[in-house]
């Protein structure tokens, strides 16, 4: 177990190793430009089979030797000429400059925009891909590579949370480096690679008899590395399509965008198991791993389409330093600048609109910090419910259901009810509430939700526990499923939408990183309860619910405090 660990750990860092290596690459060329003078003049044209109009742009750079504070001692002034039209832009980090010269054809500002479509697309196939190889992931690792089970359940919980951690690699590269396109498209055919290797090394004697593990760790590395790198990155880049005109469809796109993850994973997590069945493991692993070839190409093919910003330089590194300089100068003089946040006292090193960016990006995640125990709750539907439905009655009527397939009613539910809420349930709201509720209110709302399902699972259990074995009808587990995927409706897809619209645009990927990451720590909470406490079964429930509810306490504290920044859906 621990040689395993340990092979997947460096299989990780040479893979991210490897990432940055080749991002810096793409990268030196601009900075070969930039180290070369004080000034940059270019003069460039476009045409683009989008528009039927060429155009240039003239656009002067100043490179001072000394740092000003005052201002971003690389943001270029571009004038830009289209037809008849003379436009002046800054590249500052409180606006959104397109990547490009490519002219995108006007939207309908009460429709999706085209490149919406590809998207979408991309994210199905490749939910499909993830969910279906991690639904025989325990069962090929304790049948076909031997594994004892609680060193399988050790490698699963490893990779899930390095899939999760690794989102803050993908949120530097796409706010620092890259660029949000490059990102999701390099990271994918990294992505491609893993599960292709997981698939291959999975054909019977194809690592030796009995099978070896190292194709295994290195698949599962790749696919950690791909899959965690492109979250934050792809639904962050979903925002960029649409225009501060557009801003009233975020909600709702973000809606149809968690949509699609939960449509990928209904039919993953139920064909994988069978073809797995029917087949071999190097088949079932082999469909996702087409099926994200397929994601890859479909993402390609929308490139003409897509809005893309520019990377706004080391935009971690620097917020960090902004943050150590803050607190190294508060401890030493004690005192904060009146009227301003506590990181201007950064001012002196790091300019005014950074300081900004950093403290409005810090604001969100702190809002983040409660969520983690609420995904504590949330994933033991895939655990400790499944364990309290194999002591139910499975039938249903002739057929007999296995106690694993129950958590498909999670995403099953998710379909149903994200449009309900997004098409009846919150437009209910508004005509009883004229504003609505608040996004930070949803979320204390799912966040109770999720208190109350395992209260109901709590209950439940009390109840089996006073009855025959197996005699209780998994119907009663029902409600809790309605409750708590109600519960996730309300926080998931808000969220996302509350972390696109409210960070500064130079760190939008990051702060999506920062939401995944509480899936992470919320995971790592459950692995400590679980090998630490030992609780009954209904007492451990109630412990959680009442978690929960403490943890709402706090993030209600929070969300008081939190000024919303109404105008920054696109920062333009």
């Amino acid at each position: 177990q621990h040689h395993f660990l340990g092979v997947f750990g460096k299989c990780c860092g040479s893979c991210a190793v490897v990432v940055v290596f080749v991002a810096g690459k793409f990268s030196m060329e601009k900075e070969r430009n930039e180290e070369g003078g004080d000034a940059i003049l270019t003069l460039s044209s476009s045409s683009s089979s989008s528009s039927p109009h060429s155009g240039a742009s003239l656009s002067f750079t100043r490179h001072p030797h000394h740092q000003d504070s005052d201002s971003d001692s690389k943001a270029p002034l571009t004038v830009a000429v289209d037809g008849n039209n003379i436009k002046p832009s800054s590249s500052f980090a409180e606006e959104n400059p397109l990547l490009d010269d490519r002219k995108i054809a006007p939207e309908d500002v009460n429709k999706f925009p085209i490149a919406i479509r590809y998207i979408m697309l991309n994210e199905i196939c490749e939910r499909f891909s993830y969910y279906g190889l991690r639904a025989i992931l325990a069962l090929y690792l304790k049948n076909y590579l031997l594994f004892s089970e609680d060193t399988a359940t050790v490698i699963v919980h490893a990779f899930t949370m390095a899939a999760y951690t690794t989102t803050l690699l993908g949120g530097y590269l796409s706010d620092s480096v890259l660029g949000k396109y490059k990102t999701i498209l390099y990271l994918s055919i990294v992505y491609c690679f893993g599960s292709a290797t997981l698939a291959a090394t999975a054909i019977e004697g194809v690592t030796g008899n009995p099978p070896k593990p190292w194709g295994m760790a290195i698949g599962l590395s790749l696919i950690a590395l791909g899959t965690g790198g492109i979250k934050p990155v792809v639904s962050a880049f979903v925002g960029d399509q649409f225009t501060t005109s557009q801003a009233h469809l975020l909600g709702k796109v973000f809606a149809l965008f968690y949509f699609c993850i939960n449509f990928g994973s209904v039919f993953s997590t139920l064909l994988t198991p069978i073809i797995r069945t029917n087949f071999s493991y190097a088949v079932a692993f082999g469909l996702p791993a087409v099926l994200l070839a397929v994601a890859v190409v479909i993402f390609f093919m929308g490139r003409k389409k897509y809005r893309t910003h520019a990377p706004s330089g080391s935009v971690m590194w620097n917020s960090c330093q902004i943050v150590g300089v803050s607190i190294y100068n508060l401890v030493k003089y004690r005192t904060v600048p009146k009227g301003q946040s506590w990181l201007f006292l950064a001012e002196h090193r790091f300019p005014a609109p950074l300081i900004r960016d950093t403290s409005t990006a810090l604001s969100v995640l702190l809002t983040f910090l409660p969520l983690p125990f609420f995904w504590a709750l949330f994933d033991q539907h895939a655990t400790r419910w499944v364990f309290q439905a194999d002591s139910m009655n499975l039938s249903l009527g002739k057929l007999h259901l296995d106690a694993d397939q129950i958590p498909a009613i999670n995403p099953m539910l998710v379909l149903l009810l994200v449009p309900a809420f997004d098409q009846i349930i919150y437009p209910l709201i508004k005509k009883i509430r004229p504003l609505g509720l608040r996004p930070l209110s949803r979320m204390a709302i799912g966040m109770f939700l999720a208190s109350v399902s395992f209260l109901i699972a709590a209950f439940l259990q009390i109840k089996i526990d006073n009855s025959p074995e197996n005699t209780v009808h998994i119907a009663w587990q029902l409600p809790q499923y309605i409750v708590l995927t109600s519960g996730e409706v309300m926080i998931s897809v808000t969220a996302l939408e509350f972390a696109y619209t409210q960070a500064p645009k130079s760190m939008k990927s990051l702060v999506m990183a920062g939401w995944q990451m509480t899936v992470a720590i919320g995971n790592l909470l459950v692995v400590v309860v679980a090998e630490t406490a030992s609780f009954q079964q209904y007492v451990e429930f109630f412990f959680f619910a009442c978690l929960m509810l403490f943890f709402l306490f706090v993030f209600l504290f929070i969300a008081y405090f939190y000024t919303y920044r109404e105008d920054s859906a696109n920062d333009k």
